[in-house]
């Protein structure tokens, strides 16, 4: 079954086929499986949770590709499961703080990059000041943008009620 097709159903107007498109490519760009920014973004576009039948249905993807999918974007706090009595399916929705969780994963993602600069600053190329230099600024950019990342997850975490 093709993925890559162009997404279009009933009632979903080509502003959101074009959001879950552009949605896809950036998961896609940073790595992702741009199926993985389909269902991503086709979930923040509905208001109610979705079985995975009517996701791989609307997405035109396979049930085991967007079930695979779904389950990482789960694990990533982007999606949640939900369920309905009586019903043995499984049903994903889009998380309310998924905002949040995207920035936390990028300032996971930062600070990994932070504790790298760090050992290129402790090799023997460091030594070097054109070298030290390059490291340095990197450091100095990284921890500008750390610190605003940071103030920003904050704020938002206080909007939604959380301290974490």
């Amino acid at each position: 079954m093709d993925t890559e097709r162009t997404v279009h159903t009933a009632g979903q107007t080509s502003s959101e086929d074009s959001f879950i498109e552009q949605f896809a490519r950036l998961v896609e760009q940073e790595g992702g499986p741009r199926i993985a920014g389909r269902i991503a973004a086709l979930l923040l576009l509905s208001p109610q949770a979705l079985p995975l039948d009517d996701i791989a249905e609307r997405l035109r993807a396979s049930k085991a590709s967007v079930s695979t999918n779904a389950r990482m974007l789960e694990q990533w706090g982007l999606l949640e499961r939900a369920s309905r009595p009586g019903d043995r399916r499984d049903y994903y929705q889009a998380r309310s703080d998924a905002a949040v969780k995207l920035l936390e994963r990028r300032l996971e993602w930062m600070n990994r990059l932070r504790a790298a600069a760090d050992v290129g600053a402790e090799s023997a190329a460091a030594g070097h000041p054109v070298v030290r230099e390059r490291l340095a600024a990197l450091c100095r950019l990284h921890g500008f943008a750390l610190r605003n990342v940071e103030r920003t997850l904050r704020r938002m975490r206080q909007a939604a009620g959380r301290s974490d």
